[in-house]
């Protein structure tokens, strides 16, 4: 496995959290602070825009249009300090991507 390298591209990106099949924003990457840490500004998503339609089936129904889902996203709250390395990448799911995301699985 590749080593994981804190490099000047990251900033700007935006790290998320995948938790099996929900994405949820943890926050942009504001600066670098050596050769392991870098600054975050949180992000939250707010409220979901669309509106979810369901069937009957399963045990409460099923949403057939949950892949429609769309949000907006607020840097709020203080910047945080973090160290990235291929270990807590992967102990925490974070993935960086080049915008936030959100993403809620109602048939789960």
């Amino acid at each position: 496995m590749k080593r994981f390298q804190v490099t000047p591209e990251l900033v700007g990106k935006y790290i998320n959290q995948c938790l099996w099949s929900d994405t949820n924003p943890i926050g942009k990457i504001v600066g670098i602070k050596g050769k392991t840490k870098v600054l975050i500004q949180p992000v939250v998503a707010g409220p979901n825009k669309t509106k979810m339609e369901w069937v009957s089936g399963g045990f409460a129904g099923h949403c057939y249009n949950q892949s429609e889902q769309t949000y907006d996203f607020f840097e709020e709250g203080e910047v945080f300090e973090v160290s990235l390395s291929n270990s807590s990448m992967r102990g925490n799911r974070w993935y960086i991507h080049n915008n936030p995301a959100k993403y809620y699985d109602f048939n789960f």
